[in-house]
This record gives structure tokens, sequence and C-alpha cells, in this order.
């Protein structure tokens, strides 16, 4: 099974939240055992910077970086397809942000089986399985 993991679940592991980080860890590892392909895109890499840097807490972009390299977790790159995608998804579904299309479009030309978030609202979406962290 193919799983794109959206931005929050990542924020969760490496900051060690206290409700989510270990459910986070958890799906990693049952993901890996069960010979998971997880994915993200060069827009969760974005996404996860931006308090960090405000922050000036760069050792958590080294232990994101890190995260990536250890399980082996691909970032995907956004191009025209995706793009195209992406502007055909918000036009179907006015609640959909641009970043979210994004996400959600990387994870459909990736042929991904799931989208892995923590926003509620995205479950709306129907054209890919989306599951918040309380579902799994």
């Amino acid at each position: 099974m193919k799983l794109f993991v959206d931005t929050s679940p990542f924020i969760y592991l490496v900051e060690s939240h206290e409700t989510y980080g270990q459910q986070v860890w958890d799906l990693f590892l049952t993901s890996i055992g069960r010979n998971d392909q997880l994915m993200t895109s060069v827009i969760t890499w974005m996404e996860f910077g931006v308090m960090p840097k405000k922050t000036g807490r760069l050792d958590l972009i080294e232990r994101y970086q890190d995260l990536l390299d250890r399980l082996d977790i691909p970032l995907v790159h956004v191009n025209q397809a995706v793009a195209e995608k992406a502007a055909s998804l918000r036009a179907k579904y006015d609640f959909l942000k641009a970043m979210d299309a994004l996400q959600l479009a990387v994870a459909i030309e990736s042929d991904c089986d799931r989208f892995i978030t923590n926003d509620k609202g995205l479950v709306r979406f129907q054209e890919l399985q989306v599951m918040t962290l309380d579902q799994l």
C-alpha cells in the first residue's frame, strides 16, 4: 500500500506531540512492517520548516531530514501534471486550499492508496481515501 503523509503527522512525531507523537511513530512502524511505501512532498518540507525557521529551531529541520532518510521517505516534487491536477481539484472542491490541493494532487499522481493527515476538513474529499490520525 502507498501512503501519502501530510505535514501535521511529521510535526507531531518530530516535536514529540503528547497526544499524536507516539501514534504517528506506531503508524510508521506498522507501515514499514507491512512493506507499505510512505511518501510526502516538497510542500510538506516547506510547511514543516516554517516554525523552526521562525523560532530558530533548525535542529527540528535536521531531525525531520534524518527521519526521512532513515525511513526512506521520498519527497515528491510538484510538476506540471501535479499543478494541473491541483487546479482541477480546487475547481471541483470549494473547500480545498491551494496547498491542500497540491498535496492531494501529489498523492493522486503518485498512485497513493491513502492520504494520512490530521486535517478533519479533508475527509470530505472523495477521490482518495483520506484518514485522520483519530481514524487510524
